[in-house]
């Protein structure tokens, strides 16, 4: 029998308690709200764009974690305020000596939102679909994160309430990852009654229920009544895509929506001043950067790459699109993030000696780009068009002419996973709190396969690779750092992405609404939300 260790709750957790501080008293507008006939007891949520799929399994964009949050649930996940793992569909659990059989209680007399049990075989037959790449319940569909769980050897369950993982070797990310969206717990019966029509018709155990989708329009969730923690605060949750972040900021103000994101970092000031709005500015563990697609000539020459760090105006991309707002570095994690390199200092901009390397790599004649840029704000990029403009300007000094192209959101994330781009714009928000999520996530090799590549610069070096392997495996935080340190310094000399900014999270919502708190890894949590009381 294998030596056991123990981790169990101080006491049972209910997700309606994981947040309760945040916009307290938020109102502007006496109407009540949402004027499509809004009834009491409906929160609007205003975003950039709209989700693309609601299966968390099979997403990799924002807008879908969003709403998927409020309706799955995961075994474990985050403190109300961290990012340290905590019970919840797992009321506790063991793990062996040698860290690779772990052993899941399950909270008992829960339910999935059509009314079958969660157990053991719920868990397993998820487990599977997501790791498994031949699932019969996959339905052809990316499932660019199941790269997090190829370390799970096998899942089974060992009685009604009682799951065994056994993994391949020892991982400091297993359980991290357990947290993370697309391991959240989805109804077997769902799934395979609606088949490939599944990630429209989302079942999952969470506080609310999926009600509608109308695209571009809004997603509505309800209340579950058959919840098997405290029920959720509010009976109804819109969440309704608003592509212009001024149009979004003027509903706030009329009290025609409740809570927005992807706000002008120029409208703070101005939201602050509102009698009818508060705003919440909270540290954030996110980065925006410049992805290179290193498998398209010249980007695949480390002499391109470089001149285009060199000829990149961090300084006058953080004035003009960002307000002054973001802290400048470079790194592919954010410095709130634990092994962050502070020893690298970044690249000073010298278009001189980003001439010269392009004639290095025979392109002193010059040459044209396709720039993606984001259609819409994200966290890590609340102004991607202003973005690209003074890319565009910085690039041209230096020969380059850069072709903007924004297509929408959903064939944007196609397009950059199918490696069309050559230069593209995109972000991170940490899924779990662990350098593993920037680092491994967007730069190893095994995340740059084409139509699910999360690494989109498509770079590709082995002893980055075995780096990140060793600190997976690798239970000793210190040595953790080490190994995450040294990679960052390989990263910085290949330039496969630049990093442009690291920023605060910001959200405003209006008084009267109370209970609900930005969580540091950037999920959206809504549980507690209301409107007065």
């Amino acid at each position: 029998m294998k030596n056991r260790i123990a981790i169990r709750a101080a006491g049972l957790l209910l997700p309606a308690v994981l947040a309760v501080a945040g916009c307290s008293g938020c109102g502007g507008g006496t109407d009540g709200g949402y004027r499509e006939d809004k009834p009491s007891g409906v929160i609007v949520y205003a975003r950039g764009a709209d989700s693309k799929k609601l299966d968390p399994a099979d997403i990799t964009d924002g807008e879908s974690v969003k709403v998927c949050t409020n309706l799955f649930e995961t075994l474990v996940t985050f403190a109300e305020s961290s990012a340290d793992i905590v019970p919840l569909l797992a009321a506790s659990w063991t793990a062996s000596g040698d860290g690779l059989e772990w052993t899941f209680k399950l909270r008992p007399g829960v339910k999935f939102h059509d009314g079958s049990e969660f157990d053991s075989a719920a868990v397993e037959f998820c487990m599977k679909r997501l790791v498994d790449p031949g699932n019969p319940y996959r339905f052809k569909g990316a499932f660019s994160y199941s790269e997090n769980y190829t370390g799970i050897a096998k899942v089974e369950a060992a009685g009604p309430l009682d799951v065994v993982f056994t993994l391949k070797e020892p991982s400091a990310t297993f359980l991290p990852n357990l947290a993370m969206f697309p391991a959240s717990m989805q109804s077997p019966q769902a799934v395979v009654k609606h088949g490939e029509k599944y990630f429209k018709n989302p079942c999952g155990t969470g506080p609310y229920r999926f009600v509608s989708w109308q695209e571009n329009e809004k997603i509505v969730l309800e209340a579950f009544d058959g919840y098997w923690g405290r029920k959720a605060a509010t009976a109804r949750i819109i969440f309704k895509p608003v592509p212009d972040n001024s149009a979004r900021r003027l509903e706030l103000e009329r009290g025609e929506v409740d809570i927005i994101d992807g706000i002008n970092f120029s409208d703070i000031a101005a939201l602050r001043k509102h009698e009818g709005v508060e705003v919440q500015v909270d540290p954030g563990m996110n980065f925006g950067y410049l992805a290179l697609n290193t498998l398209k000539p010249p980007f695949d020459k480390v002499e391109v790459r470089e001149a285009i760090a060199l000829a990149v105006d961090k300084e006058k991309i953080r004035s003009l699109a960002f307000h002054g707002f973001g802290d400048l570095g470079p790194n592919p994690m954010p410095p709130t993030v634990f092994g962050y390199n502070s020893s690298i200092k970044d690249r000073i901009r010298d278009t001189a000696a980003a001439k010269a390397l392009l004639r290095k790599a025979g392109v002193a004649e010059g040459f044209e780009v396709r720039l993606f840029a984001m259609p819409n704000p994200r966290p890590y990029m609340p102004q991607p068009r202003k973005v690209a403009q003074v890319l565009k300007e910085n690039l041209k000094e230096v020969g380059i002419e850069a072709v903007i192209e924004s297509p929408e959101w959903q064939l944007y994330l196609d397009q950059t996973m199918n490696g069309k781009h050559d230069l593209c714009l995109l972000g991170w928000t940490t899924d779990n709190g662990d350098p593993d999520n920037f680092l491994w996530q967007l730069l190893d090799s095994s995340n740059a396969k084409i139509g699910s590549a999360m690494n989109v610069s498509f770079y590709r070096n082995a002893e980055v690779d075995a780096l990140f392997a060793a600190a997976k495996r690798s239970m000793d935080r210190v040595e953790r750092k080490a190994l995450y340190e040294k990679a960052q310094e390989i990263v910085f000399r290949d330039v496969p992405m630049i990093a442009l900014a690291y920023f605060p999270q910001v959200v405003a919502c209006r008084k009267g609404l109370t209970g609900y708190a930005q969580h540091p890894t950037g999920i959206v949590r809504l549980w507690n939300a209301r409107i007065g009381g």
